[in-house]
């Protein structure tokens, strides 16, 4: 019986890296069993963990410290990471760095294959409405299995289906910790409309930001965006300011004490 872990109040970032084009590609396969597939997404599933831990390391190669960064779960053709930021700026290296590992890993494993990667990023604090539960019977002898549950998690999955190849979505959380951070000039972000999300902001739409490297740029392939006008769109965008960023936090947190009574504090990171 599951029962719930007392005493953890951090705030934790969660991590999705999900394949695009995975379903299409096993396709090609239909007939061949999935030995003809199954190799590839092995390979992710072993090699982009690695391939995250290592980066993280060289991230933090000069710091006292290197964040522990783990995999909470694998689903269908999503790996998702936990870890606990200890500030805005280890939160905002994390990030930059998964996205590096994300372009990294296609061009080393994708280069002949119709496959990419895109990414999801969310913070939930651990009170009354998101909690902590250990399944004793998924334990192992290495440990114990604990998952997660609330509406901060859910909150994640819900804007994972508006990331694209490439780049990161970010929940308005992670935004916010990240404009405060001493090196948010390693980011920046799109504000790429709104959406409504089952269960979310009671259903008043949610703005959809996506984060790139400072650096880096929409590396969108021509079919993608003669696909979808959303990239279309992404192509010509600018990066949206400081203040637009910050207004859209604002009116978020505004909406939700006008309308509903509900105060929405910055999440804390230790």
């Amino acid at each position: 019986m599951a029962k719930r872990v007392a005493g953890k109040t951090m705030a934790r970032l969660f991590l999705s890296v999900d394949m695009v084009g995975s379903t299409e590609f096993k396709a090609r396969f239909t007939g061949q069993g999935a030995e003809a597939w199954l190799g590839i997404f092995k390979a992710f599933f072993t090699s982009f963990p690695l391939m995250v831990a290592g980066q993280i390391g060289l991230a933090f190669l000069e710091d006292d410290a290197t964040p522990a960064i783990s995999v909470w779960k694998v689903m269908g053709d999503e790996v998702v990471f936990v870890c606990e930021p200890g500030s805005a700026e280890e939160l905002t290296t994390i990030l930059t760095t998964i996205l590096k590992t994300m372009a990294l890993y296609e061009a080393r494993h994708f280069q002949q294959l119709p496959l990419r990667l895109k990414g999801t990023a969310w913070l939930a604090e651990f009170d009354d409405q998101n909690i902590e539960i250990e399944i004793p019977e998924l334990s192992s002898g290495s440990g114990e299995h604990v998952d997660f549950i609330g509406p901060d998690i859910d909150l994640g999955f819900r804007i994972a289906k508006f990331a694209r190849p490439g780049v990161m979505v970010v929940s308005l959380d992670v935004l916010e910790a990240v404009l405060g951070a001493r090196n948010a000039q390693e980011a920046v972000f799109y504000l790429m409309g709104r959406e409504a999300l089952k269960g979310v902001m009671f259903g008043r739409s949610y703005p959809i930001v996506w984060m790139l490297e400072a650096d880096g740029a929409m590396r969108f392939l021509p079919w993608e965006v003669e696909a979808d006008p959303v990239l279309a769109r992404a192509m010509a965008a600018e990066p949206a300011g400081a203040d637009e960023l910050a207004a859209a936090i604002e009116d978020m947190r505004f909406y939700l004490k006008k309308v509903h009574g509900r105060e929405r504090p910055p999440v804390r990171l230790a």
